[in-house]
């Protein structure tokens, strides 16, 4: 699993073209921090136990409970984890990022870039 600590918003991080804001209830945010807290195998201190150093500065893959294959990847997990927090997602054929996009694409709301007059 990539772990990926970020000290700055994901849009400074990745580009404000690369991430959006989803709505989600609070009960949803709990049901995926428990969903997302099962996945890391736990070290000896209790915290994630990392494997190996990730791509990106100060990222780390970390031993996982959960499994990857052609039927089950990263975009099915991703699915898997908007729908524990209660966002009507499928994650049956999922198998690219392109197919949940395409899902939360009626979810958000349009951004107004109307500038008010005085």
């Amino acid at each position: 699993m990539l772990v990926i600590p970020l000290q700055i918003s994901p849009e400074a991080a990745f580009g404000a073209s690369n991430g959006f804001s989803i709505p989600v209830s609070q009960e949803g945010i709990g049901h995926l921090s428990e969903f997302l807290w099962d996945y890391p195998t736990a070290g000896e201190q209790g915290a994630p136990r990392p494997v190996e150093p990730g791509p990106f500065s100060q990222s780390v893959f970390c031993a996982s409970a959960g499994t990857y294959n052609l039927s089950h990847t990263c975009n099915t997990w991703t699915a898997e984890a908007l729908r524990v927090a209660g966002l009507p997602i499928s994650a049956a054929g999922v198998g690219f990022a392109g197919q949940v996009l395409d899902q939360l694409r009626p979810l958000l709301e349009p951004v107004s870039n109307t500038q008010s007059t005085h």
